[in-house]
This record gives C-alpha cells, structure tokens and sequence, in this order.
C-alpha cells in the first residue's frame, strides 16, 4: 500500500489545494492531510479544519489530522528538514508526499520519502490562499465552496418603521444574484404595538440563526432586513431596557456595511404598526442607539434630489440607485 501526505495551512481552502489533493489520491492508495496552525494567524484555525473535514468526510481514502505547531528558531532548508523529521515523528512514515512548494524536496526527505510535485507554477489552478484573501470576489470561483460563507460580506438594511426595507432587500438580492434574510420581528411579532421584551429577545435569537442559515447559501453578499442593534434600540424605546443576548447572536450579527433608510419615506399603517409621531421618535432612537455603538451608517432619505415631481415609484427607483452607486463604491476593494 502507498501511503501518501498532504499539508497546508489553507488560508483559505482553495481549488488549488483540491487539485493537488485529486493529484494525491490518484497517486497513492491512503492519503493523510494535515491542518497545520500557527500562533496569530489570519483565518482561525475551525474554519479550516471544518472546511477540509467537510469536503473529504465521505472519502475512504482520505484520512484528515491536525496539529497546532510551535515553530523552532529555524529558517529555510533548516526550517523544512525539521518538519519533515517531525511529521515523520507524530504521523509515522509516508511513502510519497505531495506538494507545490519549493521546499518540498527538503521537506520529503526529512520524512523520508519521495517528493512529488504539482503545478508549482499554478498554471493549471492560477490562484493563491494570499490573493483570494486580498480579493475574494475577484477570486469568488476559485474558494473550496465550504469556505465561501467565510467571506460572504454582510449588508443591513435598517431604519424605523416604514421605509421600505423589505422592498430594497428584495431588489438587491435581486440585482446582485443573491439571497436575503427578511426581518424575523414581523414573523415572531406580527403587531408591534403589543410586544414584550421577551418577545424582542426570541426576535434576536430566531433572527441570527435564519442570518446563519442564509450566509452559507449567499453568493458575495447578504442583504439583512433589519439587525440585532435596531432590536435592542426597539427595546430600549419601548421599555427603558437594553436585552442581553447571547456572544454567538453579536457575532451573527458583525455586518460590514450598513444602510439606513430615512423616516421621509412615505408612512404606510398596515394596521401593525405603531403610529406615525412614535415611528418618528422611533427613528431617533435607532439614531443614536447605532451610533452610540460605534456603527457607520450610510443614510439615504426619499427624495433627496429634490425631484418633487417625481413619483413615488420614480423616488424609489431613485433611491434604489444611490444605494447601488454607495455600495458598487464600497464592494471595489474586494474585486
């Protein structure tokens, strides 16, 4: 039996690394990957064990470890005979290791086995961990798909009462061919003027695993119908109380980019909502509640062109433009 060796950091795990490990396994008959992590680095080392894992978990031939490792004082040559030697050590012996590194020949034969190596060059996968880090909707085709959400970027769309946050989801979602996650409050509290603050904390709750749930399916960006800080500023206004949730709910909850959507929309009561003055005084509380978090709003009021005899489908449409042009702006540095 041939017993081959795979290893790398996989910063992120790429098509790269899976055509190196389909090179292995055509290679060898039993193939070892070991996940290696390092003090301070860039991706956190679960997301990575879990996208390897999650890839090869059904494969016989595959077996996944992996190692947090404390680096010796060594540099070059010196550095990669001492993880050959160690890998030999804690894995056992390999008969053939397979890499796209230069260090490679070093590094096998400290194992003491023979190198093979694939498309050093990366001529046939031209990409690298390092790139798809710097532009990763520039090298979106290229990341493993398990390792996608990681880099789904998060977009909130908040404000009070009644201007039209579900409707700029959808079309978002839609201009950008993407999926979005609607509001859980409506759904959980159907008339907001009879709510609880347990009420609001099972919104927060049931609204970050739906954000959850849509992040793995997003494809670059996840437009959000409302976040948890509007809910505590709900909260607050109601009932003089911030909620506490859960640190896995905050982290649900990390967007990248926020756009506020301004009270001069049109006021539509639908019978659940709460009257227009309080929506008003509403919106000045969610004001100050994400500001006072330290959170960077882009605002974008109905008309504020000043195009008075416009429609109120042309303001929307008007409306829907300048988000577009704020965020193609802010979407540039990751393309």
């Amino acid at each position: 039996m041939i017993k081959g060796f795979v290893t790398g950091s996989f910063r992120p795990f790429h098509k790269g690394h899976e055509a190196l490990i389909d090179y292995a396994k055509s290679n060898c008959d039993e193939l070892t990957i070991l996940i290696t992590t390092l003090p301070d680095e860039v991706i956190p080392y679960k997301y990575r064990l879990k996208w390897v894992l999650s890839t090869y978990l059904d494969d016989p031939k595959v077996q996944i470890v992996a190692d947090t490792i404390q680096e010796p004082d060594l540099r070059g040559d010196a550095l990669s005979g001492w993880w050959g030697m160690y890998v030999k050590t804690k894995f056992g012996q390999f008969d053939r290791v397979f890499t796209s590194e230069d260090y490679g020949d070093v590094f096998a034969k400290g194992m003491g086995a023979e190198h093979w190596r694939f498309d050093q060059s990366r001529t046939i996968v031209p990409v690298s961990a390092t790139i798809i880090r710097n532009k990763p909707f520039k090298y979106w085709d290229y990341i493993n798909n398990f390792a996608k959400d990681y880099f789904v970027k998060k977009v909130a769309i908040v404000g009070t009462e009644s201007t039209g946050k579900t409707t700029m989801c959808k079309k978002l979602a839609e201009h950008y061919r993407t999926i979005w996650v609607p509001e859980m409050g409506r759904e959980l509290v159907p008339d907001t003027r009879h709510c609880t603050i347990e009420d609001l904390k099972l919104v927060a709750s049931e609204h970050a695993k739906s954000i959850i749930r849509h992040t793995r399916l997003a494809n670059k960006l996840l437009f959000i119908d409302t976040d948890v800080n509007i809910t505590k500023s709900y909260s607050e206004f109601l009932f003089g109380e911030v909620p506490k949730v859960e640190p896995w709910v905050e982290k649900a909850n990390d967007m990248d980019f926020y756009i506020y959507l301004s009270k001069d929309a049109p006021y539509v009561d639908d019978g659940t909502r709460m009257e227009k003055d309080r929506r008003d005084e509403l919106d000045k509380s969610h004001h100050k509640f994400l500001r006072d978090n330290k959170k960077l709003l882009h605002e974008f009021s109905w008309n504020s062109g000043g195009y008075n005899e416009f429609s109120e489908e042309q303001k929307y449409e008007e409306r829907f433009k300048n988000v577009k042009y704020q965020l193609n702006r802010w979407i540039c540095q990751y393309e």
